[in-house]
Formats: structure tokens, C-alpha cells, sequence
């Protein structure tokens, strides 16, 4: 077996990795702490990173920079009318900003993938391996605690606060920052490389999916996004593409899928179960924050750890609602318009590069990025890919958007 050799800069990418995963919480080190640390090793490798980018700039995609210098102006903005707003200290201002100077690792990324293909392999299989250790942990934990009640690692089954339930016999237990995007990245590596520990990763975290995670939205992405991956790899023409995809929805419609999604939502003579009713109480409240204009700039970046912002963020009412329940609109209800372009620019970029990838050679490529866009699509209902819980994952999505983007560009094929 070939020995790896690691930089600096990669180690401490991994370990950026292992704590946007929660891998310290079977020794008791809390959530908030993993985020703490997390973005002080974030904010250490952006500043070691600065002069490698000035040396590199000109084998780094020009979007990259465009949106990294987006994204910063809306974030110093927001986080700046926040401040104003809700009269923020130091500590409120570094625990709103958290999850978005995570995403800034994508130029971590994109260093380390080196514009090559076996780099970027080398540095997302290592990425994947970390990430099912710490799915194996959680998966264990899960299932010692629903079989025997024992509670192995109790930071894990109460990551955030209490048990989490999908009902009042099922626990639950979340899939990492990493869940949607490792599957896919599974699945695209095991049709382009054909290697069969991806198969194993792909379907282990299916059944991670469908059991201790148990998220409707998120198997139903998942899913789908793994099927279009599977029909734009093969060699098929566009009719039979269409043909097959078509067949599948009739399939589903008179076998009965729509019964059983109806069953599986729990709706009946037009009520909604308690999950989905709650939403639309909170979707309700937070849209009505936007009035008189707000919605052009938004409410700004909150945080809990404010009081004034933490008022704003779960509402008046006795039940406290959660704004990460909303998807897309979560970001909406804080930067304003400034909220499509964020999303906006990342969907044009994936169009343009499967527009791109027209040659045959891509092809597998062509048909992650379609499968990407169509996962990205359907969880921005509900899960919003700049949130806590997903942003990380975000530097990775980008990061392979700039690789492809410069690698097509300039015609690198190796």
C-alpha cells in the first residue's frame, strides 16, 4: 500500500473535519466547544492561508474570489447592522459569525486539491473515512441506547440538549454536517473509480439515514439525487434518460406512492401532523418579521447568545420556534435579497459547469453536478446549506464547483 505523505496544512484541514463532526463528543467535549474550536482553527488556517493564495491566484479559479469577496461583504454587513441592531459584544459577534467563516475553507480546498485529480481523490477519501468513524460512533451509540437504554456516549445521543425523538420510541442521533454530501460524494466516487469501499460507505450511510437519523426530507433528496447520479453516468441517450425517469414517477404514482406519502406525512382530511403544523406556525411568524421593507435587507445575523437577538430568533410565544426548520428562508429572514444571490451563484455555477461537461470523459462528473443540483434544490425547503448544521459541508461543495471550473477552463485532464 502507497504510504501518504501529509502538509501541515492538510492536518490541519483534518482536524477541522473531525470536529465539524463531532468526533470529541464521546470525551464529553461539548458541541458548542467543537464549534469554538472549529472556528478558531478555521480563522488560523484563513490567515496561513493568505500568502499561498497571493502565490497561487493564478491557478485558482477567478470565481473563487468573486464569491469568497461576496460572501464576506454580506456577512461583515449583516453582521454590522446585527451588532447595531441588537447591540452585540465581541462574544455575540464571534458566535453569529461561526458557521459562515467555516465555508471560507473552500480555499483550504481548493490548495490542497493541487488542480489534480488524485489530490482532490486523496483529500475527499480522507475527508469520507473520518466522517463514517464518526457515523460508526454515532450509529453504535444509537443503537446501544434504543436496544438496551445504555448510554454509551450521552454527548452523542444529547448533542444538542435533550434526546432527540422521531416519535416517543425512536431516538434519534444527527448524520454530521457531512451526511448529505458524503453520500454523494460516496456515490460519485464509487461509478467514476469503481472502488467497492464507496459502495459500503454509499449504503451505510443510507441505512444511517433511515434509522438513526431519520429525516424525511433528507432520504427523499438523497434518493432521488442518487437516482439521477445512476442515470447520467451510463451511456444513454437522452430519450431513454427521459423514458426512464418518466416510468419511474408513473411506477411510483399507480403503485401507490402517493398513498403512502400521505400515510407517512400523517395527512388526513387536511390537517397536518405536529411536525409539519409547527412549521407553518413558524414560517408564519418569521415572514412577518419581514414587513415594511425589511425583506430587502433582512433581520441581520442572530444568535441566542444575545438576548435582544435571541427574542427575535424564537419568537414571543411560550414554544420557542426555530428558524433552522426553514430552509433557504432562514437565510432570507437574515441577509434580505442579498440571500438569492448567495444561493443564486452557486446554482448558476453548477449549471454552467454541467453545460460545460458536454464531452464524454465528464460524464461521471456532469452527472454528480446534476445530482448535487437537484439535492441542493429539494433540502433548501428545509435545510439551509449556510446553517449551522450544513455550512461545512458548503466549503466542500465549492470547493469542487472552482476545482471543475478552473480545471475546464484551462483543459487539465489529469
Amino acid at each position: 500500500m502507497k504510504r501518504q505523505k501529509f502538509e501541515f496544512i492538510e492536518i490541519l484541514y483534518y482536524f477541522t473535519v473531525m470536529l465539524s463532526v463531532g468526533m470529541f463528543l464521546m470525551f464529553s467535549l461539548n458541541l458548542y466547544w467543537h464549534r469554538n474550536l472549529l472556528t478558531i482553527l478555521s480563522i488560523a488556517l484563513l490567515f496561513l492561508m493568505i500568502p499561498i493564495l497571493i502565490v497561487n491566484a493564478k491557478r485558482i479559479s477567478k470565481s473563487a474570489f468573486i464569491y469568497g469577496t461576496f460572501l464576506s461583504i454580506c456577512i461583515i454587513y449583516e453582521i454590522s447592522r446585527a451588532k447595531t441592531l441588537y447591540n452585540y459584544s465581541v462574544s455575540n459577534i464571534f458566535l453569529a459569525s461561526r458557521q459562515y467563516i467555516w465555508i471560507f475553507l473552500f480555499f483550504v480546498l481548493i490548495y490542497l486539491f493541487k488542480n489534480k485529480q488524485e489530490n482532490m481523490r486523496k483529500i475527499l477519501d480522507n475527508t469520507l473515512n473520518i466522517f463514517m468513524f464518526s457515523l460508526g460512533i454515532r450509529a453504535f451509540t444509537w443503537f446501544l441506547y434504543t436496544l438496551f437504554q445504555v448510554e454509551l456516549f450521552p454527548s452523542i445521543l444529547r448533542e444538542f440538549g435533550d434526546l432527540w425523538y422521531r416519535n416517543e420510541f425512536s431516538v434519534r442521533i444527527d448524520g454530521t454536517p457531512l451526511i448529505i454530501i458524503g453520500l454523494l460524494i460516496s456515490t460519485f466516487f464509487y461509478f467514476k473509480f469503481g472502488n467497492r469501499k464507496y459502495f459500503y460507505y454509499l449504503f451505510l450511510i443510507l441505512m444511517y439515514i433511515t434509522f438513526v437519523n431519520q429525516t424525511r426530507m433528507l432520504l427523499v433528496s438523497v434518493l432521488m439525487s442518487m437516482f439521477l447520479m445512476f442515470v447520467f453516468s451510463r451511456r444513454t441517450s437522452r430519450l431513454l434518460t427521459s423514458l426512464s425517469f418518466i416510468t419511474i414517477i408513473i411506477a411510483f404514482v399507480y403503485g401507490g406512492g402517493l398513498d403512502y406519502i400521505k400515510a407517512y406525512l400523517n395527512i388526513d382530511t387536511g390537517t397536518f401532523d405536529m411536525g409539519l403544523g409547527f412549521r407553518y406556525w413558524e414560517l408564519k411568524y418569521y415572514l412577518g418579521l419581514l414587513a415594511n421593507d425589511v425583506w430587502k435587507l433582512g433581520v441581520g445575523i442572530l444568535t441566542s447568545s444575545n438576548i435582544n437577538s435571541n427574542f427575535i430568533l424564537a419568537g414571543p410565544s411560550a414554544v420557542k420556534m426555530y428558524l433552522d426548520d426553514l430552509g433557504f428562508l432562514e437565510l432570507f429572514v437574515q441577509f434580505g435579497v442579498a440571500a438569492i444571490f448567495m444561493y443564486g451563484y452557486i446554482f448558476y455555477k453548477i449549471i454552467n459547469l454541467i453545460l460545460r461537461m458536454s464531452n464524454d470523459k465528464y460524464r461521471v462528473d456532469r452527472a454528480f453536478f446534476i445530482a448535487l443540483l437537484t439535492n441542493l434544490i429539494i433540502t433548501s425547503i428545509s435545510l439551509n446549506i449556510f446553517g449551522a448544521q450544513r455550512s461545512f459541508s458548503l466549503a466542500i461543495v465549492l470547493a469542487l464547483i472552482f476545482y471543475y471550473d478552473y480545471r475546464l477552463k484551462n483543459d487539465i485532464e489529469n
